[in-house]
């Protein structure tokens, strides 16, 4: 286990911009390269540096913290035992530990170069981290505090295996986290009411249930104790899940096991798909979910059962969960008011734009469009992170606060504009 404290008089203020920067294709599609200048030594690490170019992280997981700054982090092992690591420890994507950590020396496990010691990482902010495996709370600086929060270290955003912390439970994927809670000991009682069964059964499952991606119904769910020749279902990941907070292609479902359950005052909801999973369960043994009803008749007509609350909602094109209509907080998942799916995706807007002379809406659209397409960081280089900041070639203030954008579309007569971008924001 990682224990540690920090020594370092180091602020982690952002992501290491010391150069321009540059997409470095041959580690993967997302990877950020900036241009760093070559370390010549670091005597308190031990180790030299030789290279041109250092890594700083997914692009929705950036590194974070001041790279290129000499000094030293002290790191105070388990055992008590101190290790003197660069003052920009965790600043870039690097192999930190190897040839440092006494475990990552050669003749000791996992050794130099060996598993965990091989793998890059970096320091990270755990709000602005929006990949798949969720960064983890580093133990190296345990003290230390970035924006008032704990400083988070990922593997995963460097493109290295985590091989050093033990598995964490699965929660979903990044555009939908299980919710609940884990390692909860006790049970939550959930009434099995199927066609196959006959008579509804109250089966004892973990007190967990839902909190985190798992094949749940195995070998508790009736139907599931048929080994070999048990449902396909059954061996599927699932967790419950915020419908306000997924946007995935299929739409979570309300939970049949907990009926009168809820979630900040949602109705419970469930997904396979945040798991990975493939649901075959809901079709043939949810009857009443609302994914189910093919007509408006037939969604509006069914109702929460101890409230008598509308449970399903018609969108104008599907059945869906009456929160994902209603709600304020889902409007992003399924269109309020009812909107269908080029809606949702955008193109309903644009379809009524007709209404608009096309050449007119053009122009404006032309005007915005090259003033957008200049949004570039001071270098002047292409910089992910920073395209939405300042302007290419010395934009100056009215520039970077819209205005200027607005003053070249004098070309294009006002009320013409007006009625265009009445449209738009329509």
């Amino acid at each position: 286990m990682k224990m540690a404290v920090f020594d370092a008089s180091i602020v982690f203020a952002g992501v290491a911009a010391a150069a321009a920067a540059s997409v470095d294709h041959h580690h993967g599609a997302g990877l950020l390269a900036l241009k760093s200048r070559a370390h010549s030594s670091v005597a308190v690490a031990r180790r030299h540096y030789h290279q041109s170019e250092a890594l700083f992280g997914d692009t929705e997981c950036p590194c974070i913290g001041f790279d290129n700054i000499d000094g030293e982090t002290t790191v105070v092992l388990e055992n008590d035992e101190q290790i003197s690591y660069p003052a920009d420890l965790g600043a870039r994507c690097e192999k930190w530990d190897d040839g440092v950590h006494p475990g990552c020396k050669e003749g000791e496990t996992p050794g130099l170069g060996n598993g965990w010691c091989g793998q890059q990482w970096c320091f990270v902010d755990s709000c602005n981290c929006n990949i798949p495996v969720m960064p983890k709370v580093s133990e190296y600086v345990p003290d230390a505090r970035y924006r008032g929060r704990p400083i988070f270290f990922s593997y995963a955003t460097c493109g290295g295996e985590d091989m050093w912390t033990k598995e964490l439970p699965q929660v979903g994927t990044a555009g939908c986290r299980c919710i609940g809670f884990d390692n909860v000991p006790g049970t939550t009682e959930v009434t099995i009411d199927s066609q196959f069964l006959g008579a509804k059964q109250v089966i004892p499952y973990p007190a967990e249930i839902g909190g985190t991606c798992q094949a749940w119904d195995k070998d508790l769910h009736p139907l599931c104790k048929k080994g070999k020749n048990s449902p396909s279902w059954c061996k599927q990941r699932w967790c419950y899940v915020d419908p306000c907070s997924c946007s995935l292609k299929d739409i979570p479902k309300v939970t049949m096991y907990l009926p009168e359950a809820t979630f900040t005052g949602k109705s419970l909801y469930y997904s396979y798909e945040t798991c990975g999973g493939n649901d075959t369960f809901t079709t043939i043994h949810n009857k009443e979910a609302c994914v189910n009803q093919q007509t408006k008749e037939d969604c509006e007509v069914i109702k929460v059962s101890f409230t008598g609350n509308d449970k399903c909602a018609w969108t104008g094109s599907k059945c869906v969960g009456a929160e994902l209509v209603d709600h304020p907080l889902c409007e992003k998942v399924v269109g309020k008011g009812g909107e269908d799916e080029d809606d949702k995706n955008g193109a309903g807007a644009f379809a009524r734009l007709a209404v608009v002379p096309a050449a007119l809406v053009a122009a404006a659209a032309a005007a915005l469009a090259a003033e957008q397409g200049i949004l570039r960081c001071r270098s002047r280089q292409m910089h992910p992170l920073c395209e939405k900041v300042v302007g290419k070639g010395g934009e100056d203030e009215d520039d970077k606060n819209g205005a200027g954008a607005f003053a070249r579309l004098a070309v294009v007569p006002a009320a013409l504009v007006a009625a265009a971008a009445a449209a738009l924001a329509a």
